[in-house]
């Protein structure tokens, strides 16, 4: 069941990331590039993939907590109305069931973004970060996690926007090149916050627990692997492919494809291992 929970939370986070980056991209690249109906069914789908995870999410909790294979109504009804985590859970399907209107999206993707980042942000409440040490100071721990939270799905959903345009055919090259800016310039931000946000989630974490599981530190030094590589591409698509393709380089257009598909392919795994992160202890038992 654990493997089962942490793919539907990895699910969660891909597809509420997908809306909030993208949205939040496309937003701020409106005098770029429009939301074409192929990217609006991704997000649309994203959006309703999102709501449903996250109702799995709290019946998964619900058959943990009542230690049964089926929660009944009185159980989910007692984890949503008497639980701190039911209670945020219940806020987020709200936010979450917004998402799925879709109507306002399609010439105003920022109300869209706001409302993800709302969702998405909320997650922090909830987090192994924010329940880690002293009381006092919860809520700074789960501001924390959620910067952190918001500036990764800022860098997912913006490379789920980057693989649709490199796969177009024809390739529009100068809309390419304007949009690859826009993206380098919010993404330099998200990955500093990125980076700071998730040195202070381990050491709330693991500053906190008096003997580390292994399988916890081995998955997080997995995640930190994995996310230096995804830098590593993101400053060489900045300081290298992307001069290149401004000057309609060759090798720049043959490569862009590969280094974006390469980006997302490994922040993909990254919220695979964070799915399964979330519910490990990161206390030896």
């Amino acid at each position: 069941m654990s493997a089962a929970f942490a793919l539907v939370r990895a699910a969660h986070f891909l597809s509420l990331m997908t809306v909030f980056g993208a949205s939040a991209l496309l937003w701020q690249a409106r005098d770029i590039r429009g939301i074409d109906e192929t990217m609006q069914r991704v997000i649309n789908a994203s959006a309703w993939i999102a709501f449903v995870t996250a109702a799995l999410w709290i019946v998964l909790v619900a058959r943990e907590v009542g230690d049964v294979a089926v929660p009944d109504a009185g159980l989910l009804a007692d984890i949503t109305t008497k639980t701190y985590f039911g209670k945020v859970g219940i806020w987020r399907l709200i936010l979450l069931l917004a998402l799925c209107d879709s109507w306002y999206s399609i010439r105003y993707p920022g109300p869209r973004a706001i409302v993800a980042g709302a969702a998405l942000a909320l997650l922090g409440l909830t987090s192994h970060a924010a329940s880690s040490g002293a009381v006092s100071l919860f809520f700074a721990r789960a501001a924390v996690d959620a910067a952190h939270l918001l500036a990764a799905g800022f860098w997912v959903g913006g490379l789920v926007v980057l693989v649709h345009e490199v796969l177009a055919e024809p390739r529009d090259v100068p809309r390419l090149v304007a949009l690859l800016r826009r993206f380098s310039r919010w993404g330099v931000v998200s990955v500093s916050v990125l980076v700071i946000a998730g040195a202070l989630n381990g050491v709330f974490i693991l500053g906190e627990t008096p003997q580390w599981s292994g399988t916890y530190v081995t998955l997080l030094a997995i995640k930190i692997v994995l996310a230096a590589f995804m830098v590593a591409v993101a400053l060489v698509n900045r300081f290298s492919v992307l001069p290149g393709l401004a000057r309609n380089e060759a090798e720049a257009i043959d490569t862009i494809p590969l280094t974006v598909i390469a980006e997302l392919s490994s922040a993909i795994v990254v919220l695979v291992i964070v799915g399964f992160l979330g519910v490990t202890s990161p206390m030896q038992m």
